[in-house]
């Protein structure tokens, strides 16, 4: 994640859902941005859909208002949010990660926090691929990663970018191989313009159909969940 993409219509969509996980399903969440340098892409310009407020406003309002006053003032950094009241009782991991050695140092704190019981991971792109090397794998959340996070008995919730492949079948490659993985619960959420995979602990799955139902009752046809 990049303060360049702050504000984009994916962060509308993922500050309601995280506000929907902490409040309806009571999660204590901690959010790894899997922070990275800006690189003066064009990236994050997914922000035309604040001047439609007729049209997007009324999914999350709160969040879409939050929004709209940091873009007006053409204010994109991601501390607003950990500092705003819509992301309170959420804890933040924010160092930046292309320093490998520091990147460890942050896994190791998230495995042994005891208050946190859902750990967001937030990569630019996604779960590591076969073409991830040295100088592209900040981009990337590692499997080993997840593993050990989920290890420690905390549900997982991965940001996932599309490939130029059919979204559907890459959704069900995804959740495939989660399937090997793991063999356990495993759901993937799709929103606009990307998906989020979800690997719950079977303690937390209540909690989490109830967060989905209402998150989806929030944001009708722009997301749509499913399991494997």
């Amino acid at each position: 994640m990049k303060n360049q993409y702050f504000g984009d219509f994916g962060d509308y969509q993922k500050f309601s859902l995280l506000k929907t996980l902490r409040d309806t399903g009571c999660f204590r969440i901690t959010v790894h941005w899997m922070k990275t340098l800006d690189d003066g892409s064009t990236d994050g310009k997914k922000i035309d859909y604040l001047n439609k407020p007729q049209i997007y406003g009324s999914f999350d309002p709160q969040v879409f208002d939050f929004i709209k006053k940091h873009i007006d003032k053409k204010q994109r950094d991601l501390a607003l949010y950990e500092q705003s009241v819509h992301s309170m009782g959420i804890n933040f991991v924010n160092d930046y990660i292309e320093d490998s050695i520091r990147r460890l140092e942050l896994l190791k704190g998230i495995c042994e926090d005891k208050k946190s019981n859902l750990i967001f991971f937030d990569p630019d792109n996604g779960i590591e691929v076969k073409s991830s090397s040295s100088k592209t794998i900040h981009k990337y959340v590692l499997w080993s990663e997840i593993e050990e996070v989920f290890g420690t008995n905390k549900s997982v919730l991965i940001y996932q970018h599309f490939s130029r492949k059919n979204r559907e079948v890459f959704i069900e490659e995804k959740l495939a191989e989660f399937r090997d993985r793991f063999g356990v619960n495993v759901l993937a959420i799709q929103v606009k313009h990307s998906v989020y995979f979800l690997l719950t602990q079977k303690s937390h799955l209540k909690n989490i159909d109830q967060s989905l139902y209402n998150y989806s009752d929030i944001w009708k046809s722009f997301v749509a969940v499913r399991k494997l």
